[in-house]
């Protein structure tokens, strides 16, 4: 039971982020949402903050897993990282087109954002190791450069097209470089 109200109250929260931001949101807001009294929510969480962390990493932890299983299907590294990258990335930026405010949920100055980021990057390794390329550069720092360099796309893409095509070419280019090295 009590697994449960505290489920159910970092998905109430989650939703509550992501429609009015970090800023904007109280403890009232997310008692309300989750059902519960301002008290109550106090007894789970000291603070704004925590909430936001176990709601923003339990987000993250559920895409994660939906883009495991999505790429299961694909049968090499480039088409795993394409289909991961477009995933992750694209899903923030369709939500940040929608809901301005839901920004906060990707802002590397908030610490369980760069701890996700850090959880990608690890796993973004691990399909990299799995291929069993050959290079002198570490998987670790390719998840960075495919990571980070497709994160910083978005700054500069016009629409969700452009955007999903810049992904793919820079997918595309470091997969091409791993093979010649």
């Amino acid at each position: 039971m009590a697994d449960e109200k505290l489920t159910r109250t970092v998905e109430a929260a989650g939703e509550v982020f992501l429609r009015y931001g970090y800023a904007r949101t109280t403890m009232g807001d997310i008692a309300k949402a989750a059902g519960m009294s301002r008290p109550a929510l106090y007894l789970l969480f000291p603070g704004k903050e925590q909430v936001f962390s176990a709601a923003t990493m339990h987000m993250a932890k559920q895409r994660l897993e939906e883009i495991r299983q999505a790429i299961a299907q694909c049968d090499d590294i480039e088409k795993k990282l394409v289909a991961a990258c477009e995933m992750l990335l694209l899903s923030v930026y369709d939500l940040q087109q929608t809901a301005p405010d839901a920004k906060d949920m990707d802002d590397l100055d908030f610490p369980v954002v760069r701890e996700i980021y850090t959880m990608f990057v690890d796993f973004f390794a691990d399909i990299v190791s799995e291929s069993q390329v050959t290079s002198t550069i570490s998987a670790r720092e390719i998840a960075n450069v495919l990571l980070y360099g497709a994160r910083g796309l978005r700054n500069v893409a016009t629409s969700a097209d452009e955007y999903r095509d810049m992904i793919k070419l820079h997918t595309v280019l470091l997969c091409a470089s791993l093979q010649k090295a």
